[in-house]
């Protein structure tokens, strides 16, 4: 027999090279698994964020269920009295229109039913044409190889997304023209206008002054012919009264 440190030293030992081999082997896994993935291509998006979106409002929905106690609120009701006021509604009903009502439960489940399997008739062609749809797609754009998962949900979430995407570069882009354009409108407004204004400014203040120049000229030309008519009035008016003084003395 051997000692017994020496044979837990022994397993111990062994212990650690099965770990290492273990973390070994599932690093080498990883590995590869990360280059096949980076070699195919990370989907650009899926249905998982629906499904993830979905649980996410449903974990809030429950939580704000539980922390208002709603459940313990609806136990404090009395809905025993709730129940027998129904049924006492309910009884003074007729019978055709329960068994209407009936009836129209009836057709509404084979309604779903009949409409469920027929969508799932229809899934089959549909999710193959969208296989063959991405299949195509990848070989005539091996850039996208592995960014649309195979199925037919994925590809129309693809388009809506993608759809969106542009719809919102395209008003970016439209947005930025514009603002371009209005900027550089502006601009040679501005100067267009300013150069516009001093010539209209400059031609009309030539205008104004040649008119203002003609209207003194004119107003001197008035004042003259006034004042000549003044004086010869007044110089007429002065030899007639000479003339009528000279007769007056002459009659004396």
């Amino acid at each position: 027999r051997g000692h017994p440190c020496l044979s837990l030293r022994c397993h111990s030992c062994t212990m650690a090279k099965i770990l290492a081999l273990s973390m070994l082997g599932l690093a080498t896994t990883s590995a590869a698994a990360a280059a096949a993935t980076t070699a195919q291509g990370t989907p650009l998006i899926t249905t998982d964020v629906i499904y993830g979106t979905y649980e996410l409002v449903y974990d809030v929905y429950a939580f704000a269920w539980a922390k208002a106690d709603v459940d313990g609120l609806m136990a404090k009701l009395p809905m025993d009295d709730v129940k027998k006021v129904v049924s006492e509604q309910m009884a003074k009903i007729p019978p055709e229109v329960t068994q209407a009502l009936s009836e129209a439960q009836t057709k509404s489940v084979q309604l779903k039913a009949l409409a469920a399997e027929y969508a799932e008739k229809a899934y089959d062609p549909a999710n193959e044409l969208a296989v063959n749809a991405i299949t195509k797609l990848e070989a005539q754009l091996p850039a996208l190889t592995g960014m649309i998962p195979k199925t037919l949900g994925n590809l129309a979430l693809f388009v809506v997304y993608m759809s969106l995407v542009l719809y919102t570069v395209l008003k970016i882009v439209l947005f930025v023209v514009r603002t371009i354009f209005g900027v550089l409108k502006c601009i040679l407004c501005c100067f267009c206008c300013c150069s516009l204004c001093r010539r209209r400014g400059s031609s009309a203040a030539a205008e104004k002054n040649g008119k203002a120049k003609a209207a003194s000229k004119g107003k001197q030309a008035t004042n003259g012919t006034t004042n000549g008519t003044t004086n010869g009035k007044a110089a007429a008016a002065a030899t007639n009264g000479k003339a009528t003084a000279a007769k007056a003395k002459a009659k004396k």
